[in-house]
């Protein structure tokens, strides 16, 4: 039977035991008072769904944003010194309504370990094992800048958690709307086998429409049991914390009526909240004495304070086999911002593919027999610490975009950028030193030498640049570059300084985990004054012919000589190596989650767009690595004397084109933004492919729907392929790319492009906070 309470006038409330149904039945009762019957009632009977649900009380770790960064690691220190006086607080509460703490980000775990006293690590260590606070295995929420060596790092605070007896079984990932599908297989054999995700589906979608549980699988195979969960403040929004019982009752009832509308399978369900509505929240036992109360109050829902976990281990107890299996990748709406940051983003992403150089010269130099310093793991890890703090999603202040010259926001800034240039100091230090750890097992020479090292697990040819002191090779005289057999080494100069010259090498079967000396060798002869200009009108060598359109400073055509194909599509308005200038009328549109209008200013052809314009192109260059033609060209935004600087090249040694950009921008805080076309399409049916964390992506096919489709941030690379070939397209600089058509504020649910086409999508300031 079910408690129900009736309320009549002129009469006090009357509890009723009445019967549970399983469908809608009507039937009469009396009801007495004493022995005397006041009145026949009828009553309408619903099959109650016994819910439970449970509650999980965390903050969101945000490092800056409310506050500058370097406020927030003592506020969320001071959080975990809380939760445990709110457990001793609420212990003589009822189970379900004692204080419980979920602790979001691992980070702020492994620095609270680091930084108490025994006597408070002990009572936090208690309270993880009662059940009364959580560890989780993120070590920050993240974008999807990060790459996978990094990602793959970070999870090293499980094993100090272990070692310390703090098991941790869930990961948390919140505000942020995807994941790097690689977490899958790094969470294998970790103890991490479940993932919530409270997403914020502000400038997004959110998957599904309404939450839902399913195993998540990667292309290895592996399996996490995931949990698309409500926003992470979702018990905020249902007034849990306000204090006032009746505004919570009222909202969860609609809630759960909802759910039960959308056909949500289950008769239990877990959302997230935090102490107060506001981000980097301090906990609150608010929820408690409402949980308490509500209890004493209803039967059903049954509420509990609960840890992340709890939820996922009934459904993986009691649900697994209903669960569905889902092999997708799940990216990230949000990554759109780091595009208001091109200069720190790929100074990142560079120290990102350093590192792995680095700890592959280190690894080289200990094969050779070099004794490492005994901290050297530790310099390691200051250094991805420093990137993985850009790389969380968290960019600056809230007033970033409303109040850009703030105190606040200018502060914030100057520490997040500060993460992204101190990772690229350090690491350029720490490679010298693994230079010098190296440098004793390579021989001396009489000529002055270079080393090439390969830190891959496969032999490989390619170009190096090196900066050559024009006391080792002086400009004016003949020399040769030769490897130790005597075969002359391909240079071209790029460009040169008062004491030196930049140069390019085309190096060639470098052994894998090995190296290759070069000697330079310098005539005393004089050089001869060369010509390399070229009078042809086509860019063209042994791998392709590229068409160029003098006037518009485009490529109107790219043959593939071995292919014999052409790689371009000629019915696309924008053409390849075409630079787009994007307007838009506001910001607001992007928020409502509609298509902005795009100002039309600029634009003589394109209602939406603008190209270069004042083109000038020089004359085809010859060299002995590459072919190129610069171009130069004005554009809005950026300074009238130097505009945009483009050069293409064709490499000879290699079956390889490198589009090579540069603007003098000028600070604008307008809506605007700008891309690079790539409009290619081979005869036959085309296929697109990215490289996302952990996996390739074909868009709007293997990846979970409702996740980010108008825009996308590679790994590595993209492609288009069918059966005749490939077409690979890589930007270590510019992670962000547009598939199709410029997509910007169209934003599709799901989406599979119709037309091949890549658009780089070099920078934008579309957000209304955070980013810059």
């Amino acid at each position: 039977t079910v408690k129900k309470t009736v309320l009549n006038s002129g009469y006090n409330s009357v509890d009723i035991n009445l019967p549970k149904v399983e469908k809608r039945t009507e039937f009469i009762a009396d009801i007495k008072i004493g022995n005397k019957v006041v009145k026949k009632h009828k009553f309408i009977l619903e099959p109650i769904k016994e819910w439970t649900v449970y509650l999980v009380q965390h903050t969101h770790t945000d490092i800056g944003y409310t506050r500058p960064q370097t406020e927030i690691l003592s506020e969320h220190l001071r959080y975990l010194d809380n939760a445990l006086d709110y457990c001793d607080q609420t212990d003589d509460y009822p189970e379900n309504a004692k204080f419980r703490w979920t602790a979001e980000a691992s980070w702020a775990v492994r620095e609270y370990l680091k930084s108490r006293p025994e006597s408070q690590i002990e009572r936090f260590l208690k309270r993880i094992k009662e059940g009364r606070i959580e560890v989780t295995g993120m070590f920050f929420n993240f974008s999807e800048v990060v790459d996978e060596t990094a990602l793959a790092i970070q999870t090293k605070t499980l094993k100090g958690f272990k070692d310390m007896g703090i098991d941790v079984t869930a990961a948390m990932q919140n505000d942020v709307n995807g994941i790097g599908w690689c977490m899958i297989d790094f969470y294998k054999n970790t103890g991490v086998k479940y993932l919530t995700m409270g997403q914020h589906g502000h400038r997004a979608h959110v998957p599904f429409d309404k939450p839902t549980s399913f195993w998540w699988e990667s292309p290895a195979g592996n399996k996490l049991l995931a949990y698309r969960s409500e926003h992470y403040m979702h018990g905020n929004s249902l007034s849990l914390t306000s204090g006032y019982l009746d505004a919570f009752m009222t909202n969860l009832s609609k809630y759960l009526d909802g759910l039960e509308e959308k056909g949500y399978p289950f008769d239990r369900t877990s959302f997230q909240f935090s102490g107060y509505v506001t981000d980097n929240s301090p906990p609150s036992t608010a929820a408690c004495d409402i949980v308490k109360e509500w209890n004493e109050k209803y039967e059903w829902p049954k509420l509990k304070l609960s840890l992340a976990s709890e939820f996922m281990v009934y459904l993986e107890e009691n649900k697994a086999d209903e669960l569905p299996t889902k092999k997708v990748a799940w990216p990230d709406w949000w990554t759109d911002g780091f595009g208001s940051a091109l200069n720190e983003t790929k100074a990142a992403r560079t120290t990102h593919t350093e590192m792995i150089a680095n700890m592959g010269l280190f690894s080289m130099a200990k094969i050779m027999g070099a004794k490492l310093p005994d901290d050297i793991n530790d310099d390691i890890s200051k250094i991805y610490d420093n990137l993985l703090f850009y790389d969380e999603h968290t960019f600056g202040a809230a007033e970033s975009i409303s109040d850009p010259l703030a105190e606040n926001s200018v502060i914030q800034w100057g520490e997040k950028a500060a993460y992204a240039w101190t990772a690229v100091k350090e690491s350029s230090l720490l490679k010298e030193k693994a230079m010098g750890f190296v440098q004793p097992f390579i021989k001396n020479s009489d000529v002055p030498t270079i080393a090439i090292f390969n830190t891959l697990n496969w032999n490989r040819s390619g170009l190096v640049t090196v900066f050559i002191d024009h006391d080792i090779l002086p400009l004016a005289n003949e020399f040769s570059i030769t490897d130790d057999k005597g075969n002359s080494i391909a240079a071209q100069a790029m460009n040169s300084r008062s004491d030196g010259t930049y140069w390019a090498l085309w190096i060639p079967d470098v052994p894998a985990v090995g190296y290759k000396t070069l000697n330079i060798n310098v005539s005393e002869e004089l050089q001869k004054t060369k010509s390399q200009k070229s009078d042809k009108k086509d860019l063209e060598n042994s791998f392709y012919r590229m068409k160029i359109d003098y006037e518009n400073g485009i490529i109107s055509s790219l043959f593939d000589k071995e292919l014999q194909k052409e790689l371009l599509d000629s019915e696309s308005e924008l053409k390849l190596g075409e630079f787009i200038y994007e307007r838009l009328e506001s910001r607001v549109s992007m928020e409502r989650l509609t298509n902005s209008n795009r100002d039309t200013v600029f634009v003589p052809l394109k209602k939406t767009l603008t190209s270069l314009g004042d083109i000038e192109v020089s004359e085809i260059v010859s060299g002995n690595i590459w072919n190129s033609i610069k171009v130069h060209g004005t554009m809005p935004g950026c300074s009238d004397s130097r505009g945009v600087n483009v050069e293409i090249r064709l490499y000879n040694k290699d079956k390889r084109i490198e589009f090579l950009y540069d603007m003098h921008k000028l600070p604008v805080t307008e809506p605007e933004a700008v891309y690079v076309a790539f409009p290619f399409k081979m005869e036959g049916e085309n296929q697109l492919a990215f490289e996302v964390q952990g996996g390739t992506l074909y868009p709007g096919i293997n990846q979970l729907e409702g996740t980010a489709s108008d825009w996308n941030a590679i790994q590595n690379f993209a492609s288009v392929s069918n059966e005749s070939g490939q077409i690979v397209f890589c930007s270590n600089d510019i992670p962000l790319v547009q598939f199709g058509e410029i997509n910007t504020g169209r934003f599709y649910y799901k989406y599979q492009p119709k037309q091949p086409h890549i658009y780089s999508w070099v920078l934008n300031n579309y957000w209304t906070t955070n980013f810059k």
